[in-house]
């Protein structure tokens, strides 16, 4: 009877499985999208493009002084902004509209990432690493995943590339290896950042792949890699020559200040920091560094599958280390490799427990008998249990926020804008978002000083308020 129940059960996890799967995460990308996250700086200033886009006709920031062409317009690229520009021209501007594009961008992300877990190591593996994925608070992907950000857009186009990609070593034809170098370029002109990822770890790859490897022809590592410098060139021609309004010398300059960025510090604090953050519990209840340790095992084998395991590891090692030593230590900017980090948290559990084969009942049994676990049943179970908790405690807390939000201040603070103060007058503010929610005239500081204020904030620079007066 007991194995007419346990066959009954596992036929009712496979039928219902995917339908539960899918119901859950539309749920988490939809439930109350414009109350979590707040809007705030970064989501106020990309939303600020396809509004100006819709309604004054031009692909730039705005404020009170006129168009800003560099900022927000190479802070997210064209394949967030157009697609919400073209919801909003059909069925108006707002910011449930706007999110629902990334929340979309987030649903297919979470499917091929699937399909690629699941091409490199099985269903479960797949089933165990999208729980990781979509749970992890500090990849934070239903965060980043529900406002206007490039984070998850640009996860899309790499987890498509690659998926791409892996079929591509089997059948290396011109046609897919093309495919693969359009979706991840797309990645690198969605968020500028992931062509710092991506440019060396697809040159490390290509360097294995001819002194370790050796089981991939050139031609698979050395068209995707010219097509990403391509795509990256192309859109940083266009928004030095065609987007500003000036010559290119004064675009060029424009872009620069635009720029000056919190990619490149080399501070010893923030490296600290940045160090503390990846091995803090929000990161896979601190199992990451042992797990990428235990990835060297998984990316050794010399043939196709171990190969595949390495070009991932690769990212994630490029991304981790430029975050470390190089970023201003955000722990967005990890995203990419933190989010991949999961297939390597799942393969860890999948190899600790034999493939998730965990039989409770006969374990209970054997308890009841008074007889011993094995070693390898033992094992078995303290994965399993440490692999549930890095997946339910995570995920429980990732999903309060969206069922129960917190207090919408910055749609508050609009409503009393609409009520109490004149269309016609002019607002100060450092909080871009007003400048969506409301259609107020407002004037911004400069693009140049938010280098300044980051630079104040988080490595003890001069503060920006010597540079700049406010509007009288």
């Amino acid at each position: 009877m007991s194995a007419d129940l346990a066959a009954t059960f596992r036929k009712l996890i496979s039928t219902w499985a995917v339908p539960a799967a899918l119901v859950l995460a539309i749920f988490l990308a939809f439930f109350n999208l414009t109350n979590y996250p707040l809007p705030w700086y970064d989501e106020g200033s990309h939303l600020h493009v396809p509004k100006t886009l819709v309604r004054l006709g031009q692909y730039a920031d705005y404020s009170s002084e006129g168009f800003r062409y560099y900022g927000p317009t190479i802070g997210v690229g064209p394949t967030v902004m157009l697609p919400i520009a073209a919801v909003f021209k059909v069925v108006g501007v707002g910011l449930w509209q706007a999110r629902a594009v990334v929340a979309i961008y987030l649903l297919i992300t979470l499917v091929v990432f699937f399909l690629i877990a699941q091409a490199l190591g099985g269903a479960r593996l797949a089933w165990a690493a999208a729980a990781l994925l979509i749970g992890s608070r500090g990849v934070a992907l239903l965060e980043y995943g529900r406002q206007v950000l490039g984070e998850v857009p640009g996860l899309f186009f790499v987890v498509a590339g690659l998926a791409v990609w892996f079929t591509a070593w089997e059948r290396a034809s011109l046609r897919r290896l093309v495919a693969v170098g359009l979706l991840l370029g797309l990645a690198v002109v969605t968020k500028t950042q992931y062509f710092i990822i991506l440019a060396p770890a697809l040159a490390l790859g290509w360097v294995l792949n001819l002194v370790y490897y050796r089981s991939a022809p050139q031609k698979v590592f050395l068209i995707p890699g010219i097509l990403v410098g391509v795509c990256f060139a192309l859109w940083q021609t266009y928004v030095v020559v065609f987007l500003g309004p000036g010559a290119v010398s004064e675009n060029l300059a424009l872009y620069r200040e635009a720029t000056a960025s919190a990619a490149t510090v080399f501070s010893r604090d923030l490296m600290e920091r940045g160090i503390r953050e990846l091995l803090s519990l929000k990161v896979y209840l601190s199992a990451l560094a042992p797990i990428l340790l235990y990835g060297l095992f998984v990316i050794t084998p010399r043939n196709r599958d171990g190969q595949r395991w390495g070009l991932v590891w690769v990212i994630i090692v490029v991304n981790l280390v430029w975050y470390v030593a190089a970023s201003v230590s955000w722990i967005r900017y990890a995203f990419v490799g933190l989010a991949l980090s999961s297939l390597f948290v799942a393969r860890f559990f999948h190899d600790l427990t034999g493939s998730f084969e965990v039989d409770l009942k006969a374990q209970w049994d054997t308890w009841r008998q008074g007889g011993a676990f094995s070693r390898a049943q033992a094992l078995a179970l303290v994965g399993a249990a440490w692999l549930a908790a890095m997946i339910l405690v995570p995920l429980a807390q990732s999903a309060r926020p969206i069922v129960l939000p917190s207090a919408n201040y910055p749609l508050a603070m609009a409503d009393y804008l609409d009520a109490h103060v004149p269309r016609d007058a002019l607002v100060e503010t450092w909080e871009p978002e007003m400048g969506f929610l409301t259609d107020h005239a407002y004037h911004y500081p400069p693009q140049r000083l938010l280098y300044r204020a980051v630079s104040f904030i988080w490595a003890g620079g001069p503060a920006p308020a010597t540079e700049y007066t406010f509007v009288q």
